[in-house]
C-alpha cells in the first residue's frame, strides 16, 4: 500500500501529473530550421490519454516495464506518423540490472530526438525506471555527473526516486562516460 503521509506537495502533483518536459526542443547548430524534439518523463497513464500525447506530438516511447506494453495509438505527431516504441523489459527492484539496457535506450532516445520526434519515457508510475533511464541519457549525451541530471529531472518532475540499485548503476554509468572511451562516446573532464 502506497502511504502518502508527510508527502510535499509538489511530489503529489507531480504524481498525478501524467508527464513532465524534460528537454525543449532546440534549433539544431548546422541548420536552424532543423530543431530537435522534445524529451518528456511519465507515467503508464501518459501512454492512455491520447488527447496529451496529441497536444505535445508524442510519437516515440520509450517503456521500461516489466512487461511493456503500448496501446494502439492514433497519429500522435499530427503529420500521419507513425507511432514508435523501444522496449526495455525490466523489473523496479534493487537487483534489477539496468546497465545492459542503457546504451539502447540512449540511441534509441537520440534518435527519436534528432528527427524531430518528441519522446515519452514512461514506466508504470513514472519515479524510478523511466527517471532512471533519462538520467542516464543526459548523462551520455549532454556530459552531466548523476548529481545534475537527477537535479534537472527531479526540478522537472519533483517524485522522481530511482531506487538505489538504478542509482549505482547510474553512477557506474557515468564514470564510464567520463574516461576516454575509443568510439564514438565523447570525453568530458
Amino acid at each position: 500500500m502506497i502511504r502518502f503521509d508527510n508527502v510535499p506537495p509538489e511530489v503529489m502533483q507531480a504524481m498525478c501529473t501524467p508527464m513532465h518536459l524534460v528537454l525543449s526542443p532546440s534549433a539544431s547548430s548546422s541548420s536552424p530550421s532543423h530543431a530537435t524534439g522534445s524529451l518528456y518523463v511519465g507515467s503508464m497513464s501518459a501512454i492512455t490519454d491520447y488527447e496529451l500525447l496529441r497536444t505535445f506530438r508524442v510519437s516515440h516511447f520509450v517503456q521500461v516495464l516489466d512487461a511493456p506494453w503500448l496501446p494502439p495509438l492514433p497519429d500522435t505527431d499530427g503529420h500521419g506518423g507513425k507511432v514508435t516504441s523501444f522496449k526495455i523489459e525490466i523489473l523496479d527492484t534493487t537487483s534489477a540490472d539496468l546497465k545492459p539496457h542503457l546504451e539502447d535506450a540512449c540511441n534509441s532516445i537520440d534518435r527519436a530526438l534528432r528527427s524531430g520526434r518528441n519522446v515519452l519515457v514512461h514506466c508504470q508510475q513514472g519515479i524510478s525506471r523511466s527517471a532512471a533511464v533519462v538520467i542516464a541519457y543526459l548523462i551520455r549525451n549532454y556530459g552531466m555527473s548523476y548529481d545534475n541530471a537527477f537535479a534537472l529531472v527531479k526540478r522537472q518532475r519533483a517524485c522522481i526516486k530511482p531506487n538505489s540499485g538504478f542509482v549505482n548503476a547510474l553512477k557506474e554509468w557515468e564514470l564510464s562516460w567520463r574516461r576516454p572511451v575509443v568510439g564514438n562516446r565523447r570525453f568530458t573532464s
